[in-house]
């Protein structure tokens, strides 16, 4: 009967033991896990969200620096090619130059192409009533005056290298007086010009 009793006592307490086991597992360690899975999930979302707005915060970086860029690039072009004739401006640059170099302008001529609309037709056939491009029309400045060839080197090297677009068609070179007068020594150096100097402009 001792036997039999201590056999059945190890059933029971192992059935006990099993039992426990089980309220353990399911009441904790299925709920923790359950928690840890809805955490961890909660988690990838996160990572996921942050990883979008990244995302979208460099997009509207590159945005902001292309539309900077194109802006520098507009006031460029503005610049170098003016919507309208500015002739003040245009002649304040050739005469800032010339002071700039010890090139002397004696006289300047101005004459102004007027712009001619474009009617060249579509690829269909048809005339286009308005472009995106703007027609440009030409301003030419014939510039009489006076100076030494490096004064005209200079002069001609701040045309080209000025922020406006200007451009010499046409360069006569005689010489200077190389007899003394009274009022001005002989200088051998010295030399008359004669240019014809276009710069250009966008229609409104």
């Amino acid at each position: 009967m001792k036997q039999e009793t201590k056999r059945l006592s190890s059933i029971i307490i192992a059935a006990l033991i099993l039992a426990a086991a089980l309220v353990v597992y399911f009441e904790y360690i299925v709920p923790t896990y359950t928690s840890l899975e809805n955490l961890k999930g909660e988690q990838e979302s996160e990572v996921a969200l942050y990883n979008n707005e990244s995302q979208i915060v460099d997009q509207v970086k590159s945005l902001l620096t292309a539309y900077q860029n194109d802006a520098a690039a507009s006031q460029a072009v503005a610049l170098a090619l003016p919507t309208g004739q500015d002739l003040s401006g245009a002649l304040a640059q050739v005469y800032g130059i010339a002071s700039n170099t010890g090139f002397t302008i004696q006289q300047t001529g101005i004459s102004v192409q007027a712009i001619q609309e474009s009617t060249a037709p579509s690829t269909d056939g048809s005339t286009p009533t308005g472009s995106i491009v703007k027609p440009m029309g030409t301003i030419s400045f014939q510039i009489t005056g006076s100076g030494s060839y490096e004064s005209l080197k200079n002069f001609l090297g701040g045309l080209a290298t000025n922020i406006r677009i200007f451009d010499v068609t046409a360069m006569s070179v005689q010489p200077g007086s190389v007899v003394a007068t009274k009022t001005q020594p002989a200088n051998p150096d010295m030399f008359n010009f004669t240019l014809t100097v276009v710069t250009y402009y966008q229609g409104s």
